[in-house]
């Protein structure tokens, strides 16, 4: 029993470990652009984000 156990946690771990996520809108794209004032205000971000569908920005 202890040995499944601690198989199943490395197994989770390994595939935790794997894991990529992606959220998609089927609506209108306004925007895509390297910026992010929380994390690196005043310069280029690192990764991108996409403003979708908003009207009064």
């Amino acid at each position: 029993l202890t040995i499944t156990l601690f198989l199943l946690a490395t197994t989770c771990l390994i595939w935790a470990g794997q894991v990529q996520a992606l959220i998609r809108f089927h609506c209108a794209q306004l925007v895509t652009e390297r910026l992010d004032p929380l994390v690196t205000p005043g310069v280029v971000s690192p990764h991108l984000h996409q403003v979708i569908g908003g009207v009064r920005l």
